[in-house]
């Protein structure tokens, strides 16, 4: 990780000697986070985010950013991480149990003839739906704020090359990803530690378990993504077939002998997605489709016999609705199903998982304030989450944000797991240019 900041920074201060557009900025915010049940703090967390930019009239451009967090409490991310569910060279480095400093973004992007190329970490998202995730398939997923913050800050950037090409009427995008890292899971003690029975291999809440290792993700021809998109434009409508096969991010579990008795082991296996996609404008109404179909997916069972694993083809589907509304307001609804074929009875996780979302956005005062809630219900498990954010602009580079968030029902579901860890978050974010 070091080397790869230093040749950041070394490319970076290369470019600069070329006659180019330069763009820096450094976003910094304090945040005090406050847990309602039991009065806890949760975090007193400085966060800073710095940005750099080159751009050549020639259409080449470097992108680099990083994130440093240093938090005065340790309940988000107890202790000092060892970051293992990361590639070799995509981990962030850990300041003890201070925080992290993390290189996010680090690209060069080229323009050629009807397309363009980009090499480097990086996001490739090919999945359009709002806080879920069916064809979002290609960057994992940092769940220490579990999924309450946004997509863009939680996903883990990759090393990968990308290629976005016209091809007459169709658009097609290009992924190859050497970068085999997993879901980021909170550790043992974490404010958002997954305690439901789905992500401790069916152990029950708050019950003995067994200690848990992760296992570095390998490198690799065989460990590499591959992946592609074409898309064509009929109409109103934007229609997008997918193909990626790489390592899923999602571990599986595995119980091995270790030096003080057994352990479960947390590894990645191979995950391939076929899905399928469209977005349709009817006016101020966009309708939202995506389906992905995982043929012979890895599943763990825990029955009598123990942990073992199972080999199913799962079909995850959504359907969302965004609506334009009058006075700058702005509604999000969708439905998601995800079905498990022929699952055993012993199977970790539910056979069908289904899951409903309303999201209301509204601006006020030219954008001054910005309100947004969010409300996730289970249908499955039976509980759910809301969430409310109120951001005020203080100036042009400054804000204040109010964040709060409150779990219903029982410790055995996918909200409900939290139902003590109501939080409420006040931050100041200020940009420097």
């Amino acid at each position: 990780m070091k080397r790869l900041m230093l040749m950041a920074m070394l490319a970076t201060s290369g470019l600069a000697q070329a006659d180019a557009k330069q763009t820096f900025a450094l976003d910094a915010s304090l945040a005090y986070g406050h847990g309602a049940d039991g009065a806890a703090r949760m975090h007193s967390l400085l966060e800073v985010r710095p940005e750099y930019t080159w751009q050549s009239d020639t259409g080449k451009a470097f992108v680099t950013s990083a994130r440093l967090r240093l938090d005065a409490d340790d309940d988000i991310e107890p202790g000092a991480p060892g970051y293992e569910s990361y590639w070799s060279a995509g981990q962030p480095i850990a300041l003890g149990d201070t925080g992290s400093l993390e290189l996010r973004d680090a690209y060069l992007s080229v323009d050629v003839g009807a397309g363009q190329l980009r090499f480097g970490k990086q996001q490739i998202v090919w999945g359009n739906l709002d806080g879920l995730r069916v064809l979002d398939v290609i960057n994992p997923q940092d769940f220490r704020y579990f999924i309450i913050e946004d997509f863009d800050a939680s996903r883990l950037t990759l090393w990968s090359a990308y290629a976005d090409v016209s091809l007459g009427e169709w658009r097609a995008e290009f992924a190859v990803v050497p970068d085999s890292s997993g879901h980021v899971i909170p550790d043992a003690g974490a404010w958002f530690e997954l305690r439901a029975p789905r992500f401790r291999f069916g152990a029950a809440p708050g019950g003995p378990g067994l200690p848990v290792e992760t296992v570095r993700p390998p490198s690799g021809l065989d460990d590499t993504g591959f992946g592609v998109r074409v898309t064509r434009q009929v109409g109103t409508a934007a229609l997008s077939l997918v193909a990626y096969s790489g390592r899923d991010p999602e571990p599986l579990g595995r119980v091995t002998a270790g030096p003080q008795g057994p352990v479960v082991q947390r590894d990645l296996e191979r995950r391939d997605t076929l899905g399928i996609s469209a977005d349709i404008g009817l006016g101020p109404v966009v309708l939202r489709l995506e389906h992905a179909r995982h043929p012979d997916r890895f599943f763990n069972t825990s029955g009598v016999a123990g942990l073992d694993r199972v080999r199913r083809d799962q079909a995850r589907s959504a359907l969302g609705l965004d609506v334009t509304g009058p006075f700058d307001t702005f509604i999000n609804i969708q439905y998601l199903d995800d079905r498990v074929s022929d699952a055993p009875m012993d199977l970790v996780r539910p056979k069908t998982d289904r899951l409903a979302t309303v999201a209301l956005r509204k601006t006020v005062g030219f954008d001054t304030w910005e309100f947004l809630a969010r409300w996730y219900r289970s249908f499955t498990d039976g509980d759910s989450m809301a969430t409310l954010s109120v951001q005020r602009a203080l100036g042009d580079r400054t804000s204040i944000q109010f964040e709060a968030a409150t779990f219903r029902g029982t410790d055995t579901g996918l909200f409900g797991q939290f139902v003590d860890r109501d939080m409420a978050t006040l931050r100041l974010t200020h940009r420097f240019r």
